[in-house]
């Protein structure tokens, strides 16, 4: 725990503190715009080819701003000639708007399920779609671009320790707990409630949930794996806050705290990944910080009823 201690207050002193307020200051623009003036509703109405723009250019505009912020600050300017990375950072807006904008896989499921069982196995296995919709290009672009040079972008074990992110996780519970008393928490937690009122079999509710936990596995495969190492080649170290810009950018829809949050969330587990070269961690406290969300939300309705 020391030494990612010592990790993260190196990497907080390396940037100037006119780059924190800079990035803040944008990132409380954003949120404002989101959940003031309604962004996030504004995009939910969009479909086709118009919401898949809308999406990219919403990741966009936060990543770029970051990278363009430090090579203001920095006078850095040389990673912006070399193709690769405009090729990552463009690759990397198309793949998650087309997983933020993807549904016919829930006609596929439709298709698939039994009568009655439609809605529940939609709702139950969207999220393996998900993972794959990121999982597959992302693999891809490593086998094509960087197979020879590391595994694919932080699946190791190598480095990887438990009992520092089993740390992380305890660390989150009393936020975890205080959220749980918030209404716009208990208003989306726990998201199984959805699936409770079309009465499922219990044993999909438990794959609900494993789902949902499978899915953090390639959240953390792209923003600290893809957005971090496979960047770091082109910007070191500093490819963390763009990184973290564009992971709060993916949450808004979700409580204003919990996109919040993320920032600083992402920023700390972008650090870990990056000396570690591992996402085991990240996918340990993401996945565990979701179940426990979802805990907390069904105790916190619970007693709120």
């Amino acid at each position: 725990m020391k030494i990612v201690i010592h990790q993260l207050k190196s990497f907080i002193k390396a940037q100037k503190l006119t780059h924190w307020l800079v990035l803040i200051i944008f990132c409380s623009i954003s949120v404002y715009i989101n959940y003031g003036l309604g962004l996030q509703d504004a995009m939910d109405e969009m479909n086709g080819i118009k919401e898949f723009f809308a999406y990219v250019t919403l990741y966009g505009v936060h990543t770029i701003f970051a990278y363009l912020v430090y090579s203001v600050l920095y006078k850095k300017y040389d990673f912006w000639a070399k193709p690769g990375f405009w090729f990552l950072l463009i690759i990397s807006f198309i793949i998650f708007a087309f997983r933020a904008t993807t549904y016919q896989h829930s006609e596929w499921i439709g298709n698939h399920s039994p009568d009655g069982q439609i809605g529940i196995n939609q709702f139950v296995f969207n999220d393996i779609f998900r993972l794959l919709y990121l999982v597959i290009p992302v693999t891809i672009v490593w086998y094509f671009f960087d197979k020879k040079n590391q595994p694919l972008y932080g699946v190791s074990f190598e480095h990887h320790k438990a009992k520092l992110y089993w740390t992380l996780l305890a660390c989150m519970v009393p936020l975890i707990i205080f959220a749980s008393t918030q209404s716009d928490f208990l208003n989306y937690y726990p998201r199984f409630h959805k699936l409770e009122y079309m009465n499922p079999p219990t044993w999909k509710l438990w794959a609900y949930e494993i789902c949902y936990g499978l899915d953090f596995s390639s959240i953390e495969l792209f923003f600290r794996g893809f957005m971090v190492i496979a960047f770091a080649r082109y910007i070191g170290i500093n490819a963390i806050l763009p990184m973290a810009c564009f992971y709060l950018s993916i949450h808004y829809g979700k409580p204003m705290g919990e996109a919040i949050s993320s920032f600083f969330g992402g920023t700390i587990l972008g650090v870990i990944s990056f000396h570690s070269k591992s996402i085991f961690g990240g996918i340990m406290v993401h996945a565990g910080i979701a179940w426990l969300m979802e805990i907390g939300g069904f105790i916190g309705n619970y007693f709120k009823n």
